[in-house]
């Protein structure tokens, strides 16, 4: 398993930051590998079992298998090939806004597992740049 994590303050309330980064579909707008995102399973409100079909660098599914707004959203993906990422997304309100991190585990196995780990650092330095996108985006409204 390999994992990484950023963190970043911005300065908008809880609920409007949760219900941003709980919405794949606004992943292409701050993570520069995400082209799109579109929900292929749910009944249109976000939810646990709720499932979208993610295209970009790597594609594949992406499923909510945790939901608690809005302090934690966690996303498995699937159809993604030897790797298998779990992004878990955390908000905790402070003085002025919230402190967002980013946390991914990666579960990735054989060539892929020891190709990813000797990127780690590459990989950690994309996930800082992209929860500062996130903040500009979120930021400037």
């Amino acid at each position: 398993m390999i994992n990484y994590e950023s963190t970043t303050f911005i300065a908008r309330p809880a609920e409007q930051v949760f219900a941003y980064v709980a919405d794949v579909r606004n992943d292409q707008r701050w993570h520069k590998d995400v082209k799109s995102a579109t929900v292929i399973k749910g009944d249109g409100q976000l939810a646990v079992g709720t499932v979208f079909d993610v295209k970009g660098m790597v594609s594949g599914t992406e499923e909510i298998i945790a939901y608690e707004a809005p302090h934690l959203v966690v996303f498995k993906g699937g159809d993604m090939g030897k790797i298998v990422p779990t992004d878990i997304r955390t908000i905790e309100p402070v003085d002025g806004g919230v402190q967002f991190t980013r946390h991914v585990d990666l579960d990735a196995g054989g060539f892929m597992g020891w190709l990813t780990n000797r990127m780690l650092g590459i990989v950690t330095k994309r996930n800082d740049q992209f929860v500062e996108n996130l903040k500009q985006v979120l930021e400037r409204g």
